[in-house]
């Protein structure tokens, strides 16, 4: 199913079918354990639903949110180590490929040897994953249980209008002192809002899409810079094996240059899509939906569009 909301779709029934989607998708990705990519799969599923739940936030209220969250976020969790050890190796190989021409033949060979069997060690724990399994189908029982109040733009304004305002207030504050903590938590905020940005494609395909667009980057520029703290963590990490001084020194070198690059690329792109003030962002979505649920338009404007 598409991630997105349908023009005649009630507010209600968009914020079940998108959720339940992503749930089964999450759960065939899971049917793939041994690979580390449905492992990763799975998860940023689950970060979608969470998305789409917070964008209905208003409209559900705490104490139910917080029903279907709390198997989320425990299936989340499951998950978590797999994955990361999977992503570390995968921002080393990364690394060495952005960085090419600096690094001689079978630089930093040992490291890569070291998180490779890491990554599958932590694949191997994992299993079938019947935990994160069971945290899911939790989570899709309390999701078809959930009421929705409200209809159209005014349920669903609150929770975009407040994801943007996080994820602006976020961009202030990594501006202001570019920390690791404080690039972490823009970076949460930023994919939070991409998502629900994606949901609104089928308002104006060019607009939304040119919006969810540079979201995407933004995000990506901020996970890499994460992925890259997480990397520099583990090689200090004594499970992991005694590494090579020498190899730990590049890597931390080449680490930071490629972090510098990732904040200044990440705050150009925040200071020009979070110019624009709360009310204005929601004003101007705002007024994409009256049109597009008060006119009719062609078929080719509402074709489906591929899932971020």
């Amino acid at each position: 199913m598409s991630f997105c909301i349908k023009r005649k779709e009630p507010f209600s029934k968009a914020i079940q079918r998108i959720g339940h989607g992503r749930i089964r998708h999450a759960l065939e990705c899971l049917e793939s354990c041994e690979h580390s990519e449905s492992i990763h799969c799975a998860r940023k599923d689950i970060k979608k639903v969470r998305a789409v739940l917070r964008l209905a936030y208003d409209e559900i209220g705490r104490k139910d949110f917080r029903r279907v969250i709390k198997p989320l976020r425990k299936a989340a969790k499951c998950l978590a180590v797999p994955r990361d050890a999977y992503v570390r190796l995968n921002v080393l190989t990364t690394l060495k490929q952005h960085f090419k021409g600096q690094l001689a033949p079978g630089a930093l060979q040992h490291v890569r040897a070291r998180l490779k069997s890491a990554s599958e060690h932590e694949l191997k724990q994992f299993g079938k994953g019947k935990a994160a399994k069971q945290f899911l189908r939790c989570a899709n029982q309390e999701l078809k249980a959930l009421r929705v109040r409200g209809k159209g733009w005014k349920a669903l304004q609150p929770g975009l209008r407040t994801a943007y305002t996080h994820a602006r207030r976020a961009y202030q504050i990594a501006s202001g002192d570019p920390g690791t903590e404080n690039f972490h938590e823009w970076r949460k905020c930023a994919k939070t809002l991409w998502y629900q940005v994606w949901l609104l494609q089928r308002l104006w395909p060019e607009q939304i899409e040119a919006m969810a667009g540079e979201l995407e980057t933004l995000s990506d520029h901020l996970g890499d810079h994460h992925d890259l703290v997480m990397l520099r963590k583990a090689i200090e990490d004594p499970s992991l094996g005694k590494m090579k001084p020498t190899e730990i020194e590049t890597l931390n070198g080449l680490a930071e240059e490629r972090q510098r690059e990732l904040r200044a690329a990440a705050l150009a792109l925040g200071a020009r899509f979070f110019a624009e003030k709360p009310s204005a962002f929601s004003d101007r979505l705002a007024g994409y939906w009256r049109i597009w649920r008060s006119k009719n338009k062609s078929s080719a404007f509402f074709s489906q569009e591929s899932t971020p």
